[in-house]
């Protein structure tokens, strides 16, 4: 047989191209890592009747303050679910939270999911109200790689002389097996006179499966939110979802 000539092998690949780019293109599930600081309310395209309790801890060990922020979380329908959260310092209750969340829906052949939330906080100490509101987009470049993407603005002091302040929650996964994951979560705070910033690196692991049963997220870096220094906290965040 005759070797393939030059015009017969770049035909063959373009006959290739053609073929790889009229093949169905490949969907990618929900089953995504989540960021551990700024918590969703539940998955994004949540199905109506699932429930989350979780509690993120966090650490000091310079101070040895250990704040926590035990919460629970309902799906009451499809793609829209509420959280209630109880942020404490030690034993006292610095705030109540309610939070509101809803799906877009998928763009890119599943590759992009999007929504929104809400939240409401009532500050014991200070006895204000405030509020936020985030765009949440969530891309899986592949089986392996995914990033979740946040961007609001809080108003610190509702009916009150408050500021507002931008948000921004930038989170870069790798998922090394099916239930185990790698990441680093970027929160940021802009205000007028000052950005404030928390990095942490972190790893997940499921020990259910298809998004159910005991997570748990470990990870730790420098914080400046809430804080007048910058702090090294340790943190954890402990999940049970059914």
């Amino acid at each position: 047989m005759a070797p393939p000539t030059g015009n017969t092998r770049y035909g063959r690949m373009a006959a290739a191209l053609v073929l790889a780019l009229t093949l169905p293109q490949v969907t990618y599930g929900d089953d995504r890592p989540e960021p551990m600081i700024f918590d969703l309310v539940d998955p994004l395209g949540a199905k109506k009747g699932e429930v989350e309790i979780n509690t993120l801890l966090d650490f000091s060990p310079r101070t040895g303050q250990l704040e926590w922020s035990p919460e629970i979380e309902y799906a009451f329908a499809d793609d829209y679910a509420v959280e209630f959260e109880l942020p404490l310092e030690n034993t006292f209750a610095k705030e109540y939270k309610v939070s509101l969340q809803g799906t877009f829906g998928k763009l890119d052949k599943g590759r992009m999911i999007h929504g929104w939330q809400a939240i409401g906080r009532r500050k014991n100490e200070a006895k204000a109200y405030a509020a936020e509101a985030l765009y949440l987009n969530d891309y899986k470049f592949s089986s392996k790689w995914s990033m979740m993407n946040m961007l609001g603005v809080r108003h610190t002091g509702i009916a009150k002389s408050g500021d507002f302040i931008g948000l921004l929650n930038n989170s870069l996964f790798y998922s090394f097996k099916e239930n185990f994951s790698f990441g680093i979560e970027v929160n940021s705070e802009i205000g007028q006179r000052r950005w404030r910033y928390r990095v942490t690196p972190q790893v997940q692991y499921n020990f259910g499966a298809n998004g159910k049963g005991a997570i748990i997220h470990f990870g730790g870096g420098p914080s400046q939110l809430d804080r007048e220094r910058t702090e090294w906290l340790l943190t954890s965040r402990l999940i049970y979802s059914f």
